[in-house]
């Protein structure tokens, strides 16, 4: 792999988990907004709030492997920086 390669990996990854991320504020935000629903007896709010819980428990597990792959491709980066600092 090249260093490029592993640059672009890393973007990639980053990109990802800051997507992740914003999505998982919007669902703190809207599970917020369900909570007040649900508690002032709006009909139908009591279910919003479990299916947001849902969503936000995935989003954490995705956030959690992204991070790993992050991990992962800062190591392969790092390797493919020096292999092509020793074959300079």
């Amino acid at each position: 792999m090249t260093v490029v390669e592993a640059e672009a990996d890393v973007i990639v990854l980053q990109r990802k988990r800051a997507r992740l991320i914003e999505y998982g504020r919007e669902l703190a935000d809207e599970k917020s907004a369900a909570v007040i629903q649900a508690k002032t007896y709006e009909p139908g709010a009591g279910f919003r709030p479990r299916e947001v819980n849902a969503m936000l428990a995935l989003v954490e597990v995705e956030i959690r492997a992204v991070n790993s792959a992050l991990d992962e491709a800062g190591k392969r980066l790092a390797l493919a920086q020096v292999q092509r600092e020793t074959a300079a």
